[in-house]
């Protein structure tokens, strides 16, 4: 992919977030935080919080929200897997790879930047196996 493309995507998932915000009744949710990413607007490192409502055979995502902070890669892969997310089996979001995240974000990357890339792919395989207490 064009380097310059691939700046522009990432720029604008990251300023213009999709699936920004929260669920009111999630199915499923997690946190996942990176901490050998620091910088100055994210001192802690990245931080990716993952809502998602399941179908009634929780085999499909329906609907997808984010929330965090950090870098603009884990930010921007967090706004571009999400879109991805919905409307796919969950079986097979589970199985999603460097290589996916790579394709979708136009390069390859380090493993160092391959953990901000995937916060929101880790959160969501956490969120499997914790799943919110609906019954309340």
């Amino acid at each position: 992919m064009d380097k310059k493309f691939v700046q522009e995507l990432l720029g604008d998932h990251s300023r213009n977030p999709r699936n920004y915000g929260k669920l009111p009744e999630p199915d499923i949710e997690a946190e996942m935080t990176n901490p050998q990413c620091v910088g100055p607007t994210h001192p802690e490192g990245d931080r990716v919080r993952i809502q998602a409502t399941l179908s009634d055979d929780e085999s499909t995502v329906e609907t997808v929200r984010f929330t965090g902070d950090g870098c603009t890669l884990s930010q921007a892969a967090a706004s571009l897997l999400s879109t991805k997310m919905i409307g796919a089996s969950v079986s097979e979001i589970t199985e999603w790879d460097a290589e996916y995240i790579e394709e979708r974000v136009g390069m390859e990357l380090t493993p160092s930047r391959l953990q901000c890339a995937e916060l929101i792919l880790t959160a969501f395989r956490q969120a499997l196996d914790e799943p919110t207490d609906s019954s309340n």
